[in-house]
């Protein structure tokens, strides 16, 4: 990753999530970082792989920190070619923003090998408890929240259909698991109400199988193709076989930012890729892969008003002011391989 000069252009530092390998070409100055390969242990010949932001990052104003969300470490589902913590995938990175150096990480997903990302920005947030709160949600189905004045987590909480999630990989075995690699929180993170101090996210039900590919197999992949690790690829299929769509749902829960419990949850027939927007109102705005456009009363999440309003939906939600009138303004026909 990199911090450009906005009047230039100019590169003013860079960072890697993984391990900087000697051929890879540096393009400014380099962000301080302890990281090197004690945390991957890949075999000679095995490449460093994964570990790319998907979205936007997090600027704390007050501290000058950037919080960076790493995705997961690859092949995607093979850990016998990557022993150890495979550090900085599935982290939160925290760099200064000024220096791009290195301060601290927390790392939400350890030994990923579901292809479960932190896809989404975090929020950092200031509590009704007085607390500073990380809260961030990856694909792995749940919700995260650290305390900042400690770097302590504060609770780790499942926030949609959890299944299977530990059974290990192995050749010849098909494995189905919940959330998968397209389950969980996609690339829109946590929300926050102030009035009600809850945390709000959108999340997926929708569950993958996958065969792992022998070492072997993986190893003759060619550069720059797909190499996930997974036996039966195809063009539709790199990342898992999800189940038919007519078994997918969605979630919203809210949850109190200071203890983690969840005071209200909504189950929806297609998954949530949008954001969640709280207003000063007591409405909460989301939409579905299915069009449908929805307000809530954010302290109890009864539905107060729906429309279907086009194409899917898998972007943020504003909202603000013109000539006095509140608008809510959000983008349909989202499209994708991987969501039909």
């Amino acid at each position: 990753m990199y911090a450009l000069k906005a009047t230039t252009g100019e590169i003013v530092w860079e960072f890697y999530l993984v391990p900087k390998s000697a051929d890879d070409q540096s393009r400014g100055p380099q962000g301080a970082t302890p990281l090197d390969m004690a945390t991957w242990q890949n075999a000679a010949g095995d490449p460093v792989t994964g570990g790319a932001t998907w979205t936007s990052y997090t600027l704390d104003t007050v501290t000058g920190e950037l919080y960076v969300p790493g995705g997961n470490p690859g092949p995607d589902f093979a850990i016998g070619l990557r022993e150890g913590e495979n550090l900085y995938s599935g982290s939160v990175v925290v760099l200064d923003a000024t220096t791009g150096a290195y301060q601290r990480h927390f790392k939400l997903v350890p030994k990923d090998w579901h292809d479960w990302d932190v896809s989404s920005a975090p929020s950092v947030i200031e509590t009704r408890g007085g607390r500073k709160l990380l809260s961030v949600a990856p694909k792995d189905g749940n919700l995260y929240g650290f305390d900042l004045y400690t770097h302590t987590l504060l609770y780790r909480v499942p926030v949609t259909r959890m299944e299977n999630d530990e059974a290990s990989f192995a050749v010849g075995k098909h494995v189905h698991f919940c959330p998968g690699t397209a389950g969980g929180a996609e690339w829109n993170g946590p929300a926050y109400d102030p009035r009600t101090n809850l945390v709000l996210i959108g999340e997926v039900e929708w569950c993958s199988t996958v065969t792992l590919q022998s070492d072997a197999q993986i190893r003759k992949v060619a550069l720059g193709k797909p190499s996930s690790g997974m036996a039966t690829i195809s063009p539709y299929h790199t990342y898992g076989v999800p189940d038919p769509s007519r078994r997918w749902a969605g979630w919203i829960y809210a949850v109190d930012a200071d203890s983690g419990a969840w005071k209200w949850r909504l189950k929806s027939n297609y998954p949530i890729l949008s954001g969640m927007t709280p207003t000063g109102g007591g409405l909460v705005f989301f939409g579905d892969v299915s069009g449908n456009f929805y307000a809530l009363d954010v302290t109890s999440g009864e539905r107060l008003w729906g429309h279907k309003i086009g194409g899917a939906i898998g972007g943020g939600v504003i909202t603000y002011t013109t000539d006095g009138v509140q608008k809510v303004a959000v983008a349909t026909g989202f499209t994708s391989i991987v969501w039909p």
